[in-house]
């Protein structure tokens, strides 16, 4: 049942966030960190309530770094903005307190899936605030892969929900993944010079569309593998 309701969901959110990232990489007053926040806020209240998040302590602990996420980015423009920042840093690195309390205490599927959404939408998130600093619009292709990725597994009928596409074994996605929020806190620092923030930005995308290329050929793999047998 969650599966059913997610993938439409997936699909609605790569639409729109796409688009939202194009608008942005055309005019960067559409990376506006209030309003990234508040329809950001809509989406992750939508997600919650379809994947019935919230009952477990790794599921808090992944809602609570989202929501400190959000109050960076509505106070990002009024609170000054090395304080802030120290708020987006805590927040990212929350991500390591959600996975040590889900092996701890037990993981579940749905909390994966939060999990990774959640990872998605700080990305979104941190390349929206470089746009909004002035950074060059490179920086959305990180989320922008995600959502071409949905959509293009939608296209090839193939599910894109899975936290661990490659049999399981999600260490590379996770070491790009930590890789990718690095590269995005260190372009979002206070005073980064803009080699340094350009930079982190575009090698970072290099990496992640290295990463989804190899997910998409796994994916592609297995179900000509599923054909055949069948």
């Amino acid at each position: 049942m969650v599966v059913s309701v997610l993938q439409p969901w997936l699909r609605v959110q790569a639409v729109l966030w796409g688009a939202w990232c194009i608008a942005a990489a055309v005019d960067a007053s559409f990376a506006r960190p209030s309003w990234i926040a508040l329809a950001m806020g809509a989406s992750y209240a939508s997600l919650v309530g379809i994947l019935r998040a919230g009952r477990r302590v790794a599921d808090i602990a992944t809602i609570v770094r989202v929501v400190l996420l959000l109050a960076a980015l509505a106070a990002g423009q009024a609170a000054p903005e090395l304080r802030w920042w120290a708020v987006l840093v805590v927040a990212v690195f929350l991500d390591l307190v959600d996975g040590a309390l889900a092996r701890r205490f037990g993981a579940t599927a749905e909390g994966a899936i939060l999990d990774m959404e959640s990872d998605q939408f700080t990305v979104l998130a941190l390349s929206m605030v470089v746009v909004a600093q002035g950074g060059a619009p490179h920086v959305l292709v990180l989320p922008g892969l995600r959502y071409a990725f949905v959509l293009a597994m939608w296209w090839l009928s193939i599910p894109a929900h899975d936290p661990k596409p490659v049999n399981g074994d999600n260490r590379r996605g996770r070491r790009v993944c930590a890789t990718v929020m690095i590269a995005l806190l260190a372009a979002t620092f206070p005073g980064a010079p803009p080699v340094v923030r350009d930079g982190a930005t575009l090698a970072a995308s290099v990496l992640l569309a290295w990463s989804f290329s190899g997910d998409a050929r796994h994916l592609l793999a297995r179900r000509r593998a599923a054909g055949v047998r069948a």
